[in-house]
């Protein structure tokens, strides 16, 4: 109901302008867009707002969307034959999603993103993704069980798992653009994969309302590209070290084991990154600084953390906890990407660009072998609640 209320406004809006009703009914409104490689072809596939589904809502037993899908020789002659093969005019203006295959991916994404930005019927605002698993089609066929429009979903689980789990990391087409042309640092793309533990497809609404066994979307991971061409990914406790240690944490959770048996869950509530350069026997050196409040969030065990030394653990466990996420994270990326993501490139570029010039050109082996320091820093804000474990013995 959220987009619908959208849709009306936005063809409101329409209507106080120089649009027409009719104008309107000529309209297909392309959400999402997918792109896979086939060969020497480029296959596209568009997620398309059902206009019947939105005039009836959400008891509507069709599917909400349509799918349109043709090939070309490149993106551009197969986005003219889609446009060619609709009835209605596409309108890409709300356009929420791009979903790139991870074929497409590995063999360059320049082209792609030159053409969104020359292409003045496309705004700047909408996310792009890598389909993990499964054709950037596959991604867009699926229906979702919580939103109406399955590309509204994407958009916004998307922007919830950055803000919640630290797992992800949206990216909009300015962002992946300024990557790709920057000599310091190289772009990273968020992955999102159809969830196998499910069984089937649904192709109406009814079908979805039916079903208790339907597909799911999961977003997962951090793909890493050099230059502009995916190289790899980053799994979900990798991606939360990348987003530690560019800042890129708004609420995130982490779980860490004290002496006892004791688990602790911490609620990250703000986390500063401050990363620096130096210069130690005339080589470059990283210097990363987290700054981190936290709240307790659980504890499973006999912990009392009335104990002031109880609570020292506390914080020296966190930090341990994260120092070992980060380093994790940066042992696979300098060793087997040799890429540098996290734009160290830039802090040397920044305050020493003498030397950044020396370095530049053979910058990806100069990064393999670059001394980083991870220095974590936590302060425990709220230890919840109950401060005491409600079954702990004594108690």
């Amino acid at each position: 109901m959220r987009l619908l209320f959208i849709v009306v406004i936005t063809f409101s809006l329409f209507l106080t302008g120089c649009w027409g009703s009719n104008e309107i009914d000529t309209l297909a409104i392309n959400v999402a867009i997918g792109i896979d490689k086939d060969g020497d072809k480029c296959k596209i596939t568009s997620q398309i707002i059902n206009p019947r589904v939105i005039a009836v809502g959400e008891n509507a037993n069709e599917s909400p969307v349509i799918i349109f899908e043709k090939e070309g020789t490149d993106l551009d002659e197969a986005i003219l034959k889609m446009t060619s093969k609709s009835s209605r005019k596409l309108f890409n203006l709300h356009l929420r999603m791009l979903v790139i295959s991870e074929e497409a991916a590995k063999h360059g994404i320049k082209n792609i993103i030159e053409y969104f930005f020359r292409n003045n019927e496309y705004r700047t605002d909408f996310y792009i993704v890598i389909a993990k698993d499964a054709t950037a089609r596959d991604i867009l066929k699926v229906l979702s069980p919580t939103e109406l429009i399955p590309a509204i979903y994407m958009y916004e689980s998307l922007e919830l798992s950055g803000e919640r789990e630290a797992t992800t990391k949206p990216v909009k087409i300015i962002e992946l653009a300024n990557a790709i042309i920057s000599e310091g640092k190289n772009p990273t793309l968020t992955g999102i994969k159809i969830d196998e533990e499910e069984e089937i497809i649904p192709d109406s609404i009814e079908e979805l309302q039916k079903s208790s066994n339907i597909k799911k979307l999961a977003h997962y991971g951090i793909g890493v590209l050099k230059e502009d061409k995916l190289i790899g990914w980053l799994n979900e406790e990798e991606s939360k070290g990348f987003n530690y240690i560019t800042g890129n944490v708004y609420r995130a959770v982490i779980h860490s084991h004290c002496e006892g048996g004791s688990r602790i869950a911490y609620q990250i509530i703000k986390l500063d990154s401050k990363i620096t350069a130096d210069l130690i026997d005339g080589k470059p050196v990283i210097n990363v600084k987290l700054n981190v409040l936290a709240n307790i969030r659980n504890i499973f065990g006999e912990l009392d953390v009335t104990d002031v030394k109880n609570i020292k653990v506390l914080v020296e466990e966190a930090e341990k906890r994260i120092k070992n996420i980060c380093e994790d994270t940066l042992n696979k990326v300098q060793n087997e990407f040799k890429t540098d993501i996290f734009g160290f490139g830039e802090v040397i570029y920044r305050k020493y660009p003498k030397l950044w010039k020396e370095l530049k050109d053979d910058w990806d082996s100069k990064f393999s072998d670059l001394d980083v320091y991870v220095d974590v820093n936590v302060k425990i804000n709220q230890l919840g609640q109950i401060t005491k474990p409600v079954f702990m013995k004594g108690n």
